[in-house]
């Protein structure tokens, strides 16, 4: 009788939250994207070798930093204007910009192709790098979609877009596969496959006004373009920061060695991926509430933290002990080394796993000068790592616990300055001090 009370009131509880409700159902459509990939992922690694996975990991790490050039980021910015306009203003801005990147760059990426391919040491990747303008560009319009609808507080919708790439993922693979020999599946299905699928959701589900004059366009753009700035360059190392170790394992280890990593590193973000990022949007939509109207988010922070660490401790305590063994079982012998390495990363993710989902605290108070200086110091460290394992010969697993140790340290120091940015009080709290604020979307003034 005691459980089933306890249990009773846990749930009444969850339903009389909303926080809980907006994180559920982003939770959600993320469980069965992800699950999808799961699921799928055993047999991907018995239709794609090491080398594959290598190909593809370049190709999104490489998508990833076009991303950021692409249209400035101007898309992690549709959350925090007041009124619903200026936030579709700047979808607009988004897709212009992203536009006219793929104009520009397509050209670019085919002409040099082959000396890129040979800078990231798999000549292989060559043949794929006329894609990356695009994919970018589509990219950062999908998430643009997805700021928007949670910003209207349509998680549902959002959370349905998740699976839709994931769907257009798995299909576009066994598909690449099935059609073309080689990498082709795992690039063009991690790539164009996934995003397509998404946008496709997302663009079905809302009536497009793409009309707007060119000025609300730059007038976005000028009253954002010290975040976007900021925001560009820390993006920039933080992409810079995770291609350094696919670069020095491949060109230290080989294309074999970098595709056990690259499925090690994919599979260890999981939980993030499953709940860290669902519960990451929503503080930073209610976070950015708060701020707008005149209140710190100080409470917010305490309580997605504790979320965040009971969650974290169980998950990442049990992957450091199984997944060693497990690997190998659930996606062929092949991947036994990929097991080890999981298993050593998984230190790391967990205090990535806590500090992520916060991380943007400094966005909602406009601390532009804190995101490139931490990504900055980053970068540096991984540069001068990378520097001492080609230079001293260290074996893949030294480099990879030195890797965890340094990113469980950046980690930590992020964790602890989002907590400042938390506690900050904004310029107009003064006229409202004491005055709870409602956790409901902003509408047009």
């Amino acid at each position: 009788m005691w459980l089933q009370s306890t249990a009773t009131k846990l749930w009444n509880r969850l339903q009389a939250s909303s926080y809980w409700q907006d994180v559920a159902w982003l939770v959600s459509g993320t469980v069965v994207a992800q699950a999808l990939t799961f699921l799928m992922l055993p047999i991907f690694t018995r239709l794609y070798g090491p080398s594959d996975f290598a190909v593809m990991n370049l190709f999104v790490q490489i998508v990833a930093m076009a991303t950021v050039v692409a249209t400035v980021r101007y898309e992690s910015f549709i959350q925090l204007p007041k009124r619903h306009s200026d936030g579709w203003r700047l979808m607009q801005l988004v897709g212009f910009l992203g536009l006219v990147f793929t104009i520009v760059l397509t050209p670019i990426a085919w002409v040099f192709r082959e000396t890129f391919a040979r800078w990231a040491g798999e000549p292989a990747l060559a043949r794929w790098l006329v894609f990356v303008p695009v994919t970018a560009a589509l990219t950062s319009m999908a998430t643009a979609f997805q700021a928007w609808e949670q910003r209207r507080n349509r998680f549902r919708r959002s959370s349905e877009a998740e699976v839709a790439g994931k769907v257009g993922f798995a299909g576009s693979v066994l598909l690449g596969w099935w059609l073309v020999p080689g990498s082709a599946g795992l690039v063009l299905g991690s790539g164009l496959g996934a995003v397509l699928g998404k946008l496709a959701w997302l663009v079905r589900i809302d009536r497009l006004r793409l009309c707007g004059r060119v000025g609300d366009f730059w007038r976005m753009a000028r009253q954002l373009g010290r975040l976007a700035g900021s925001l560009t360059v820390s993006q920039a190392l933080l992409s810079i920061t995770g291609i350094i170790p696919m670069l020095v394992i491949a060109h230290a280890y080989g294309p074999e060695v970098l595709g056990q990593y690259a499925l090690a590193n994919q599979s260890i973000y999981l939980p993030t991926a499953l709940l860290g990022t669902a519960m990451g949007n929503v503080y930073y939509q209610r976070a950015s509430v708060r701020w707008a109207q005149g209140h710190d988010f100080s409470d917010l922070w305490r309580s997605t933290s504790k979320r965040l660490f009971l969650v974290g401790v169980p998950i990442y305590g049990i992957a450091v002990i199984l997944l060693p063994i497990v690997f190998p079982i659930i996606f062929g012998g092949t991947w036994i080394v990929a097991g080890r390495f999981a298993g050593i990363l998984a230190i790391s993710s967990f205090f990535g796993f806590v500090a992520a989902p916060i991380d943007k605290g400094c966005l909602v108070v406009g601390a532009w000068w804190y995101i490139p200086l931490w990504h900055g110091a980053r970068t540096l460290s991984n540069l001068l790592l990378a520097w001492a394992v080609l230079a001293k010969g260290w074996r893949v697993e030294t480099y990879l616990y030195a890797l965890t140790a340094l990113r469980a340290v950046m980690y930590g120091i992020d964790y602890w300055a989002e907590s400042v940015f938390a506690f900050r009080r904004p310029p107009q709290a003064a006229a409202s001090a004491g005055i709870v604020p409602p956790t409901q979307g902003m509408g047009d003034a």
